[in-house]
């Protein structure tokens, strides 16, 4: 097999300004299915820049992004949905809706993808059941720790059966317990098949799974090796 058709992210000389602050400078990437990705740096080092331009939540200033094959810079708008279906976000600030129960807010991303009722009951008690919170179904997030919710937004993540997971400082606002569950969980759905990139400055993760490290510096890759 082909390393292009191994691949699931390459990134050739990307490029991010924001007028004239560099947020990423000519960064080369290939991330290959079901690789444990880790991008470190320091705070402002251009982790979470990185990661919205692989969702499209922004778009590069130069340079190419291919995902799943799909060449981002050509994508049209209609298609991002589609693209997005096979990605799952975790957010460092959770971004669930708190007038939506836990259950609604892992259901949303069935029911957007046009699922059936019948799956979709079935899919989230089962995600649910994995994350530890089947018996929260019915609550709302502002009734949930912190890491509770992580887990929730972990579980939105997953619903799907994403190809890839991106996850942008999940552990920075947990204590240790709560951290290591989130952690535990990736390594689950790294362990089903799903590529997982994890931005994080907390160097303990990197004991817990054999993966990659990528390390930023002020937008450019520092360093890349194996652990």
């Amino acid at each position: 097999m082909t390393m292009e058709a191994e691949s699931v992210i390459r990134m050739f000389h990307v490029h991010k300004r924001y007028g004239s602050q560099i947020a990423l400078h000519d960064i080369n990437l290939n991330v290959m299915k079901n690789d444990f990705v880790f991008i470190t740096g320091q705070s402002g080092a251009g982790k979470t820049t990185l990661l919205r331009l692989l969702f499209l939540d922004e778009e590069v200033s130069e340079g190419q992004i291919l995902v799943n094959g799909i060449h981002l810079q050509r994508i049209r708008r209609a298609k991002i949905p589609f693209l997005r279906r096979n990605m799952g976000v975790v957010f460092q600030d959770f971004r669930l809706i708190p007038s939506y129960t836990v259950y609604e807010n892992v259901a949303l991303v069935l029911e957007t993808a046009g699922q059936q009722t019948r799956y979709i009951k079935k899919k989230v008690r089962q995600v649910l059941r994995m994350v530890g919170l089947e018996d929260r179904l019915h609550t709302y997030p502002p009734r949930l720790s912190g890491g509770e919710q992580q887990r929730v937004a972990v579980a939105r993540a997953a619903v799907g059966n994403p190809l890839i997971l991106l996850a942008d400082e999940p552990t920075g606002n947990l204590d240790t317990a709560a951290a290591d569950m989130v952690f535990d969980l990736f390594r689950q759905l790294h362990t089903r098949g799903t590529t997982v990139i994890v931005a994080t400055h907390d160097c303990r993760l990197f004991e817990k799974v054999q993966g990659r490290i990528i390390e930023l510096n002020r937008g450019r890759v520092e360093s890349k090796h194996n652990i």
